[in-house]
């Protein structure tokens, strides 16, 4: 096979019935002479000697940061950092003591703090821990823990900056977020940058999960399917792993998310099988829920379960590449995704749809502001569309079509796109 990459070859069909017998297939399995296997062996010793020389070159030449440089791939799942944790490394960092001393003697000259006397108005102790505002303020010895809890789920950087803005603060965080997810090796395999953005904005629903959406990613190689339900309102998001996509153990499943969330008013899904069916219909029309297909061959509709199906496809390769267990890697996503801030709202889908903040491995401070601030999260919702509208109408050029043209469209040749199935 190696020697066959310098050759461009042009694979041509034969019927069987005129192909020559397969020389491979009928070799058997003990060969008399080993000369041949023994050149081919020294063969590809040469090359593996040659890449591993190349491979050790570039590495040398790398300029790596040795002190903040932190392992991504590690099959083993980062321990939770419980606050008396935080509160025993406060005691022993001597960063954070020489702030202690400056918050009370009110003297910000030594050097030790110069990073922190820019926040200093911020900065308070308070019950062995030290607070920028509401925020943690994270000792030098649990920060790469921290790092790699927020990097749970393969956030990208913006994402992961949120997670851990909502929380904590240390100095030039910023930028050792941007070297985890540089160095992570699972999202340097898909980096590549997503399509553009839907441009059509829906309204904003009254409440969280009155207006969800659904969708089927699959089938993956194992031959099961995953169910992708997204809340309009909140984005929250829920999965249901499925191997049988029938209309019946479709509304088994959903179902079963109702008895958790309660029963939507409108449901957008697209045109399969399983949902134009009519035992799917009369399971809706019992529960009162209102259906909006969408267009054949035109995903960008359901936009926000399509996003969601992109951003699964990342992890689904990524755990196919580093782990082997991706049911396990879909957990985490869920755990990471519905507990960071969007970007559109500014809150979490947990905190929008439970109306409160839930609990996971970052240390908790009692927070006294729970209450959820909808006309806030609805003006964030609305500016941010509207820009992104602006922005990508002014990019495409769009121009609204004349009411009344008659529009003439062929799908001779129109092939139905497989974005939504595993390449791995």
């Amino acid at each position: 096979m190696l020697r066959l990459q310098a050759f461009r070859l042009k694979v041509v069909y034969k019927k069987g019935s005129s192909n020559i017998a397969d020389t491979l297939s009928r070799l058997g399995s003990h060969v008399k002479d080993p000369s041949w296997q023994e050149e081919s062996e020294v063969y590809i010793r040469r090359i593996a000697a040659n890449a591993l020389a190349i491979l050790q070159q570039e590495q040398s030449s790398a300029d790596y940061d040795n002190e903040t440089e932190i392992s991504i791939r590690t099959v083993q799942e980062t321990a939770a950092i419980d606050i008396s944790e935080v509160i025993e490394a406060t005691k022993n960092d001597a960063e954070l003591q020489a702030v202690l001393s400056s918050i009370m003697k009110e003297d910000w000259t030594s050097p030790i703090v110069k990073q922190y006397s820019a926040f200093r108005c911020e900065l308070s102790f308070a019950n062995g821990l030290v607070m920028r505002g509401s925020k943690l303020v994270v000792p030098s010895i649990l920060r790469e823990r921290m790092l790699l809890l927020a990097h749970e789920g393969h956030p990208g950087q913006s994402c992961m900056k949120r997670r851990l803005r909502d929380r904590c603060w240390w100095p030039n965080m910023d930028q050792e977020v941007v070297k985890v997810c540089e160095k992570c090796e699972g999202c340097r395999l898909v980096q590549i940058p997503d399509p553009p953005e839907p441009m059509e904005r829906r309204p904003l629903p009254d409440k969280p999960w009155v207006d969800i959406a659904i969708d089927f990613l699959g089938p993956l190689p194992t031959g099961e399917y995953i169910l992708v339900v997204v809340d309009y309102f909140s984005r929250h998001v829920d999965l249901e792993i499925m191997t049988s996509i029938t209309a019946k153990e479709t509304i088994k499943r959903m179902a079963r998310i109702f008895g958790l969330w309660g029963v939507p008013r409108t449901i957008t899904l697209d045109n399969g099988k399983q949902f134009v069916a009519t035992e799917f219909d009369d399971f809706c029309k019992v529960k009162g829920i209102h259906l909006n297909r969408t267009t054949p061959y035109w995903p960008q509709v359901n936009g926000e379960v399509e996003r969601q199906n992109r951003s699964l496809l990342k992890r689904l390769k990524i755990a196919n590449a580093l782990y082997g267990d991706w049911e396990s890697e879909m957990s985490h996503y869920l755990e990471m995704y519905n507990n960071t801030p969007h970007s559109t709202t500014g809150r979490s889908p947990n905190e929008l749809l439970q109306n409160r903040r839930p609990r996971f491995k970052f240390p908790e401070v009692e927070d006294l502001s729970t209450a959820i601030l909808s006309s806030e999260h609805r003006d964030k919702d609305t500016v941010q569309k509207s820009l992104g509208k602006e922005r990508e109408d002014a990019k495409r050029r769009s121009k609204p079509s004349a009411i009344g043209l008659t529009m003439w469209y062929s799908c001779a040749t129109y092939t139905q796109p497989t974005s939504s199935r595993p390449t791995f």
